[in-house]
């Protein structure tokens, strides 16, 4: 998705009113979303994967890159509780076996009153091979999230997103893909991001109380 940036710049806008000036991003994946956050004071990248810190450390040797699994309880003393006021979490809990004990550690990392940023993948219904050559192990309903998301804190902000994006996800379930670097998948992308883009964020609007690719929250802590 790195090279969706119209998709990228839309999931940031949605969660813009809650970002503070310390922030953790949980997953950097393979770029990233600190080029489109507001300003920061303070930002660390979190990932699980070896080869992504040491590719993020090449291409930002100015930011602070750390190694840790989001569920190991030990990780919230290592990085120092109540440290950020902000935690980007987006599109990595469907990835980690124990969702819940993630929630708790980001949780503790955050300071009073700071705000959790959530995104994942909505609806169980729409399980496709692309979810199991991500690697993902669940999808999610808004009631799901939410009762997941009220252990750690207050629920402040909770809809679908993307609804255009959920039916094209959905008619994925039709077609094989060896991976998710594959031609056909990399072309959906790039159609996506630059010519339906902008038909799904006019009708996400009136869909995001029922429907769409995947769910929005925002979580603060008490």
């Amino acid at each position: 998705m790195e090279d969706a940036v119209n998709y990228n710049r839309w999931v940031l806008d949605k969660f813009r009113p809650w970002f503070g000036q310390s922030t953790l991003e949980v997953g950097i994946g393979h770029a990233g979303f600190y080029e489109h956050l507001p300003p920061q004071r303070h930002y660390v990248g979190l990932d699980v994967d070896d080869g992504l810190i040491t590719r993020a450390r090449h291409l930002r040797p100015d930011l602070t890159y750390v190694k840790e699994d989001v569920a190991d309880k030990s990780m919230v003393e290592r990085l120092g509780p109540g440290r950020f006021d902000t935690i980007l979490c987006v599109n990595v809990l469907e990835h980690v076996e124990d969702d819940v004990q993630a929630l708790a550690n980001m949780s503790m990392l955050l300071c009073e009153g700071g705000h959790l940023l959530l995104f994942v993948p909505a609806f169980p219904a729409l399980f496709t091979d692309l979810d199991r050559v991500g690697g993902h192990l669940r999808r999610y309903r808004k009631r799901d999230l939410k009762r997941l998301a009220e252990r750690v804190g207050e629920v402040l902000s909770l809809a679908y997103f993307n609804p255009i994006g959920g039916l094209g996800w959905w008619l994925n379930r039709f077609v094989r893909h060896p991976n998710l670097e594959a031609d056909r998948v990399r072309r959906q992308v790039k159609l996506f991001d630059r010519y339906v883009l902008p038909a799904s964020r006019a009708l996400d609007r009136v869909t995001r109380s029922v429907f769409g690719q995947s769910v929005i929250c925002v979580v603060r802590r008490r």
